[in-house]
């Protein structure tokens, strides 16, 4: 039985009954620390017909914290932050699955609400639609518990997401990550396989990489990284700090330095060395309370590399997590890096600028009109 309240924005959910639910694990954390200097920025660019649209695949799902029950999942954050960069309704799509249940139907209707285009989104016939639940420590980060298996892990290739990636797929910027692949093909999940469909098909693929213990395997991470022979190389893959590491291991390359080594030329040097073995064109390292480096392919082969060092987070008085701050931090990279055509300096400056305002506030989507206008003056 449940019971479903809304409160303040968010929704307050009484379970009763028992479900299963997996080992718990951490989540990375996003925090940023002050900003050497400020910068006046340019309002973004406003969204017309020649911009690219964005279809953000994977999960959509609920994240019980202690202040509630706020929508979320890395796509779905990343979708409702796009969709309010660029204020074009409907031209950043969600393909997720939900249940046929009253959370779904909640679900459909915020990102709606939030100009995303749902056209995509599935109903599982039997499955729950996904939450996680949270446990939020002194530093804000959250350990999670899943339900398993959920709606979300039940994502097809149907026919509205197979002419997503068609005859116009160049106009497409499909953004994906690791997390709703997390079954593979056990339990009758079908969202692996449809995030492998999508990578070797489209041409311009974002992969976001969010290892979550234990819902990834090394090989099957590497082979969606780089799709198959046919395969595009794909237009970014963010990480952090930790995946960093781990993703030299997998790859048998030989570290240029300690892992405290987090900038500079010794941090250039590591991220060009996972540019082949990825097959990307671009790689973003986040650093928590460190801020970002970028890394990027110019037109002549050659590589540009900046990093920028974070901002300071606007008072919470502690009422805050930092759910969804890397999630926002990807959607002002995208939008500035590959769809207004910015440079890789003012993407940073952007991405570190959204990121640090949701790690100040509750929830992974908190209203954009809402942040301080030091921030907001950047990123928007």
């Amino acid at each position: 039985m449940k019971l479903v309240y809304a409160i303040y924005g968010c929704i307050v959910v009484s379970l009763t009954g028992s479900r299963a639910r997996t080992s718990a694990f951490l989540h990375p954390r996003h925090r940023h620390a002050k900003s050497q200097s400020k910068i006046s920025a340019t309002s973004a660019a406003s969204a017309d017909a020649s911009l690219p649209r964005v279809l953000c695949v994977g999960e959509t799902l609920y994240d019980s914290l202690p202040t509630g029950l706020f929508l979320g999942g890395a796509p779905t954050n990343v979708a409702a932050h796009l969709a309010s960069l660029l204020s074009s309704p409907e031209t950043v799509g969600i393909a997720a699955c939900v249940g046929d249940d009253q959370l779904g139907r909640e679900a459909k209707r915020r990102l709606a609400l939030k100009g995303v285009n749902t056209d995509f989104l599935q109903c599982h016939e039997s499955l729950e639609t996904g939450m996680a639940t949270a446990v939020i420590d002194v530093d804000g980060d959250a350990t999670y518990e899943f339900i398993t298996p959920a709606a979300w892990d039940g994502l097809k290739l149907d026919e509205r997401v197979s002419d997503s990636f068609g005859k116009d797929s160049g106009k497409t910027i499909f953004i994906m990550g690791t997390i709703a692949g997390r079954l593979g093909s056990e339990q009758g999940a079908t969202s692996a396989s449809t995030l492998t469909r999508i990578r070797n098909s489209a041409a311009n693929v974002v992969f976001d990489v969010n290892l979550r213990p234990p819902w990834y395997r090394s090989a099957e991470v590497l082979q969606l990284a780089r799709g198959n022979d046919a395969s595009e190389e794909l237009a970014l893959v963010k990480l952090n700090e930790d995946e960093l590491s781990i993703l030299e291991e997998w790859c048998g390359l030989q570290r240029c330095g300690s892992n405290e080594e987090l900038s500079g030329s010794a941090l250039e040097k590591r991220m060009l060395s996972l540019v082949g073995p990825l097959r990307s064109k671009r790689i973003c390292i986040t650093r928590g309370g460190e801020g970002a480096a970028l890394l990027c392919r110019n037109h002549d082969g050659s590589y540009a590399f900046c990093e920028h060092c974070g901002y300071e987070l606007p008072s919470s008085g502690g009422d805050s997590d930092t759910v969804g701050a890397g999630d926002s931090f990807l959607a002002a990279l995208v939008f500035s890096l590959l769809i207004t055509l910015e440079s890789p300096e003012r993407a940073l400056q952007r991405a570190c600028a959204l990121g640090a305002y949701v790690a100040s506030c509750r929830g992974a989507t908190p209203e954009h009109s809402d942040a301080p206008d030091y921030l907001k003056s950047i990123f928007i």
